[in-house]
């Protein structure tokens, strides 16, 4: 009996160490890749366009962080989305844009930065008020969806107190 467990055992491992190892891993294709973030952008462009937080909100990874001005780091979905209820409660009026200036991938593909501009119109209680400036998203595959790790965004407008 305890000659036929080593023979089994030795033609498993024999059969184990025949079998081809498997290759790496197919590259992604990054021109699609890139598609799928734009949509995605494009939504969430979507949801700050009609005041959805809750759409903003789902863009974020689990651990995903948003750098805003005055706040520490929102970390989280809920956290950026209980910071956008509260902005745009304050914001009556405030309506966001931004463009993408280049999206660049990660080798290994599951991750990108995407850097552009945005413009937001409407500032404050009586909505005058505007901003201007650059942001650096950096997105990462979650499973097979993107979604936001980090997103910062820096005025480019002069300074008031100058």
């Amino acid at each position: 009996m305890r000659f036929c467990a080593v023979v089994v055992f030795l033609f498993l491992c024999l059969s184990a160490c025949s079998q081809q190892a498997a290759g790496p891993a197919a590259k992604p294709d990054l021109s699609v890749e890139e598609k799928v973030i734009r949509e995605m952008d494009a939504r969430w462009l979507k949801a700050a366009q009609s005041r959805d937080a809750a759409g903003e909100a789902a863009m974020f990874a689990n651990e995903g962080v948003a750098y805003r001005e005055h706040v520490e780091p929102l970390v989280g979905p809920a956290a950026f989305q209980a910071w956008d209820v509260k902005l745009l409660a304050d914001n009556p009026k405030q309506t966001s844009s931004w463009t993408t200036d280049s999206i660049q991938f990660a080798d290994s593909g599951d991750m990108a930065i995407q850097t552009g501009q945005y413009h937001i119109t409407g500032i404050g209680p009586k909505g005058d008020g505007e901003d201007k400036g650059r942001f650096v998203t950096i997105w990462k595959k979650v499973g097979s969806e993107w979604k936001v790790a980090h997103d910062i965004g820096s005025t480019t407008m002069p300074d008031k107190k100058q």
